[in-house]
């Protein structure tokens, strides 16, 4: 393999695919060289391409040790490359932080690896060192030929996971909640409310929307899953008059009474009309800064300075705007209050976080990382029976070479960030971290590939930060997975995500209850299928009709197929045991029934939807649209505590049911 083609697979672009079909295809070469022009090189420039595929092949063995260096726990091994001739003498390995030195013969070793350049015979060697403990150490290595800095990555074997038992919880969009006191958007009073009502009915936990940062000015772009900035929160999640201070002063809470009834008329409806909302919420966020710059104590000061230097790197996208990141200090403040407040009421895990694949083009996190992304290439999927063309999300491809700078600082903080206040982490996209699929014109047409990423690191650091945080990794891997990311998720105890509207065998009929994958989050439904009263009833065939989305003809054909999937979920429900149901049964007696059947599977965690809870017959999303439906705004029908005095009983049963109680 030589010039080019070298440096497609040096660089991670792909060579070929398995589409949904089962065609194999195999990617044209224009495709290929327009993905590394995203990349910034020149597939024209015969020397810059010898002068990379040096860099990224020969150069390496010729470095004795890189920025990072592995140590997987379940092994202990200490690898490094050395001329074949370097091999004899003592060598150190030491750190000092942890009071380590570690000492060994050059001779023990182990050859894991060779290659040969200009007649020197250059070998990876592996050496078991003394176990260190989980995190990242600088280190010393030392050699006859002289010494050598890294930083040791001290690998666990498995990600955190406390479950010893299987769990039953609840997945919400936050902005969706109603109540009385907020501000026409769902925020953290609402969630410790849903909290206590959720504890008392013995969940364990709640799985949350991303709660990114998104756009102070542009309140259409409302996508959690485009997100401002992945490291910073949305501040109208906060609650206002749960704030220090506020119960004290009365300006404020006249303020708030005021806005209150300025939204009353808007809360009543069932879209968030994010303009209105907005305006009034963050009036009433800049009162309350105003009020903390002039009435301050010299504790509140000193805790405020305390996070600033805590989350210093993530708050320079906010350029020293002190406003802004008082709000951030607010709001995180407020998450840790309810995740500790889920775990007194005694939860097992507590909050779960919602990680996006990615930022908009156009955001504080790209502004602020922008060195690290590839140019004019966008994330996206390839195609499915639903967009034949591939999916183009919008969101700017991070270049798999740039992501190793400064140690995988990025990534590193990406993660610690959303593992902070929460009992767990839920990963978007997972495969995200293996191969992501590229969007870019070629020759004005639309057109992709798949370029792969260092997984090996990325991985490492899910497992590390997993162990540090004490979090629970959740690794959303619905659609077409590589056969080695299931592989690594299953080995590090890190969790797949099931939905049940998809499980079907070959024969596409609804997997059988005892079958379901263990290690997973079983979901009947989410924020990208409609929900199952919806589906029941058909409304999403009617919805997608409105929106133009499906023709007349399309539409008959689509019901005929509901009706089809509808007896299969019967079929599925009486091998469960349930034989009273028809396809006349009311939606939500049919969603208990299989909601029951569900808490006897072997899956660690059943999730249920607040959106079926709500008999929702709307979706918060709906995939391909942008401004047809008005996505991420529809609110909940009733408040959380309606909600619970309907379906209380039906939550405690199938709770109870869950944990054999």
């Amino acid at each position: 393999m030589k010039g080019l083609s070298q440096l497609y697979y040096l660089h991670g672009i792909g060579y070929d695919y398995t589409k949904y079909t089962g065609e194999h295809v195999v990617f044209e070469e224009r495709v290929r060289a327009e993905a590394l022009r995203c990349c910034g090189i020149e597939t024209a420039d015969s020397a810059l391409i010898e002068q990379l595929n040096f860099e990224l092949d020969i150069a390496p063995w010729q470095r004795v040790v890189e920025d990072v260096c592995l140590i997987e726990q379940h092994d202990s091994l200490l690898k490094f490359k050395l001329p074949d001739h370097q091999l004899d003498g003592l060598a150190s390995l030491k750190i000092q932080t942890l009071d380590y030195a570690h000492k060994f013969e050059l001779t023990s070793g182990v050859v894991v690896g060779e290659y040969q350049h200009l007649g020197v015979r250059y070998v990876e060697v592996a050496f078991q060192v003394a176990p260190i403990s989980t995190g990242y150490y600088s280190a010393i290595l030392s050699l006859p030929s002289g010494q050598y800095e890294t930083q040791v990555w001290s690998v666990p074997t498995q990600c955190y996971n406390p479950l010893q038992s299987k769990v039953v919880g609840l997945s919400i969009q936050l902005y969706t909640l109603r109540s009385d006191r907020n501000l026409g958007i769902g925020d953290f009073g609402d969630l410790q409310d849903l909290i206590s009502h959720s504890a008392q009915l013995q969940c364990d936990y709640i799985l949350l929307n991303p709660l990114h940062l998104l756009f102070f000015d542009q309140q259409h772009r409302v996508s959690p899953y485009s997100p401002n900035h992945r490291s910073l929160l949305n501040p109208l999640y906060i609650a206002v008059d749960l704030c220090d201070g506020f119960a004290d002063n009365q300006a404020l809470t006249e303020l708030y009474q005021q806005t209150l009834l300025q939204l009353q008329d808007q809360k009543s409806k069932t879209y968030i009309d994010y303009a209105q909302v907005s305006e009034q919420k963050y009036g009433l966020l800049s009162a309350l800064y105003a009020h903390f710059k002039t009435r301050r104590s010299a504790q509140e000061v000193s805790q405020f300075i305390a996070f600033q230097e805590d989350f210093a790197t993530a708050l320079e996208a906010l350029d020293g705007d002190e406003q802004a990141i008082y709000w951030q200090w607010l709001a995180w403040q407020q998450l840790e209050s309810c995740q500790q407040l889920a775990l007194k009421m005694g939860m097992h895990i507590g909050l779960i976080n919602d990680l996006a694949v990615g930022c908009a083009d156009d955001s504080l996190e790209y502004q602020a990382n922008h060195t690290l992304y590839a140019q004019n290439a966008h994330v996206g999927a390839p195609p499915d029976p639903w967009a034949e063309s591939g999916q183009d999300w919008g969101l700017p491809a991070l270049n798999p070479q740039k992501i190793k700078r400064r140690r995988y600082e990025f990534f590193k903080q990406l993660l610690r960030n959303n593992m902070r206040a929460v009992g767990g982490l839920r990963i978007d996209h997972v495969m995200a971290i293996r191969r992501l699929w590229w969007c870019f014109e070629v020759g004005d047409k639309r057109q992709g590939c798949y370029v792969y990423y260092p997984f090996e690191h990325l991985m490492a650091l899910i497992k590390i930060e997993s162990q540090l945080q004490q979090t629970l990794v959740i690794g959303e891997d619905l659609g077409v997975v590589p056969p080695e990311i299931k592989a690594v998720m299953q080995e590090a105890n890190m969790l797949g995500n099931v939905l049940f509207y998809f499980e079907k065998d070959y024969n596409d009929e609804f997997v059988p209850q005892t079958e379901l994958r263990h290690q997973a989050l079983l979901m009947v439904a989410n924020h990208d299928v409609p929900p199952f009263v919806a589906w029941w009833q058909g409304d999403d065939l009617l919805l997608r009709a409105e929106y133009q989305l499906l023709e007349e003809s399309e539409l008959k054909s689509e019901r005929l197929k509901r009706e089809n999937e509808k007896h299969k979920l019967l079929s599925w429900l009486a091998d469960a045991g349930v034989s009273h149901l028809d396809i006349n049964s009311r939606a939500f007696d049919v969603y208990e029934s299989l909601m029951l059947a569900l808490s006897h599977c072997p899956t660690q965690m059943l999730c249920m939807q607040l959106d079926d809870l709500d008999e929702q017959t709307l979706p918060v999303n709906i995939p391909g649209t942008y401004l047809e439906y008005p996505n991420w705004r529809r609110r909940l029908s009733r408040s959380t505590g309606k909600i619970f005095e309907h379906k209380g009983d039906f939550i405690a049963t199938l709770t109870q049911s869950r944990k054999g109680i």
